[in-house]
């Protein structure tokens, strides 16, 4: 079986485990951000700026990192990124013990080189995991590669948000530590001999090659409903994000320990694992503009108790939805695309859409502080319940999706190799596998 043959891949374990527990520590520096500027300076804008600098990366650096992952050697990336990563992690944790002036602006620098280093060490490690495996053990690797944000969401915010409430250095200490297990796993690997790239300009002009990113733009705008499906989720992301900080103060008003906000939070991983099984089995069957707007519909229904209650099983319940409901609207969406857009772009235009995306992330973080200073967290919950009801209405509305082309005789000819197996996994590895070898031939 493929899933017991990853097992014994050592190259892939080792991968794995490191990018994991890399994760979960991130996870923990990333709620402990936000969370210990609000709880030093007591100022929700400054928390905000804090948490825009983390997600800001995914603005900047989202395709570049894509290409990135093509034109250098992989897992000398990861290793570079682990390094930053360290850095910025040990600066916030000497900021918290120092307490210098202009604090928030020290922990915004360390948010923002983390999250630089999480955006290309990120993707780099979805193309190296193509190089330490064979097309057989594919499909569980990517299966195990799914299973790291939620598992990373679970633990590290829960943990997170408990070592916060201990020491406030903590939460960077052990992220420190899965940075040096992550280093230690990726010295470890005899990692096979890497796709050669294509002949390319120099690293840095190729990565910031703006030819690069107009074709992916292009493609995107040329599909009406992929297009309007990343710019409705992209302003998803940016309630969600201002539903965070409603959660958080309204835990924090309540007066509950600190260590709860990060179960709460934490609750949107075991909604996401809990979903990851019939999104792979249903995803095929779904139609992606009903899905999308059936999401943005169970989205508007589970911020009205956040909106009404400060009492954390309920919006612990409430939170773990919204996580069930993000996996089952991103697989239908992802195999749209993997369908509709041609082969030998879709790095690019998964990176146009995840700009989106993350732009829609970033611009939650920085106005969530200014709202809900404003308004108040019930208040503005309330704001977002109708602002998400809008983008539902939008959805049913947008155009239809386009029907795929008709598949070319290679994917037919591979079909057949795994009949029991044609999830959206084993879809997107076979694609990274033809994709690969076409480079090795040119």
């Amino acid at each position: 079986m493929p899933g017991s043959t990853v097992l014994r891949n050592r190259d892939f374990l080792l991968l794995w485990s490191g990018n994991a527990i890399s994760h979960v520590g991130l996870q923990g520096a990333r709620i402990a951000y936000p969370l210990l500027t609000l709880l030093l300076t007591d100022s929700p804008i400054a928390a905000s700026v804090v948490a825009f600098a983390i997600a800001a990366p995914g603005l900047v650096f989202e395709i570049p990192a894509g290409v990135a992952a093509d034109l250098w050697d992989r897992r000398q990336t990861l290793v570079l990124c682990q390094r930053m990563g360290l850095a910025a992690t040990v600066l916030a944790a000497l900021v918290i013990f120092m307490r210098p002036p202009g604090l928030a602006l020290f922990l915004a620098v360390a948010a923002f080189t983390e999250g630089t280093a999480y955006v290309f060490f990120n993707t780099a490690e979805l193309v190296l995991i193509r190089d330490v495996t064979t097309e057989a053990e594919r499909p569980a690797a990517f299966a195990f590669l799914e299973a790291e944000q939620p598992i990373a969401n679970m633990m590290g915010r829960t943990l997170g948000a408990a070592l916060l409430g201990i020491a406030r250095g903590l939460p960077f200490l052990a992220n420190a530590a899965s940075y040096l297990y992550c280093l230690w796993t990726l010295s470890r690997i005899r990692s096979r001999a890497q796709t050669p790239p294509e002949p390319a300009p120099a690293k840095t002009a190729g990565i910031w090659d703006w030819d690069q990113i107009r074709v992916g733009m292009r493609h995107l705008g040329t599909d009406s409903f992929g297009r309007n499906a990343a710019i409705t989720l992209g302003a998803s992301n940016a309630i969600i994000q201002v539903l965070i900080l409603v959660i958080t103060l309204s835990i924090k008003q309540s007066g509950q320990p600190t260590w709860i906000v990060g179960v709460v939070l934490g609750a949107t991983g075991v909604g996401g694992l809990l979903s990851a099984v019939p999104a792979a089995r249903l995803g095929n069957r779904l139609n992606p503009q009903t899905v999308l707007t059936a999401a943005l519909w169970a989205w508007t229904l589970l911020a009205v108790p956040i909106a009404i209650t400060s009492n954390p099983l309920v919006l612990g319940v409430c939170w773990m939805g919204v996580g069930f409901v993000g996996t089952m609207v991103n697989v239908p969406l992802t195999l749209y695309r993997v369908r509709i857009y041609p082969e030998e772009l879709i790095g690019r235009i998964f990176g146009a859409s995840k700009l989106i995306s993350h732009g829609g992330t970033a611009a939650g973080a920085l106005c969530s502080g200014v709202l809900v200073s404003i308004l108040g967290p019930h208040s503005a919950g309330w704001l977002l319940v109708v602002a998400m009801a809008l983008l539902a209405r939008r959805a049913r509305r947008l155009a239809p999706p386009r029907s795929a082309e008709p598949p070319s005789p290679a994917p037919v000819a591979v079909a057949p190799t795994a009949p029991s197996t044609g999830t959206w996994i084993t879809r997107v590895s076979r694609q990274g596998s033809r994709a690969g070898d076409s480079t090795a031939r040119t």
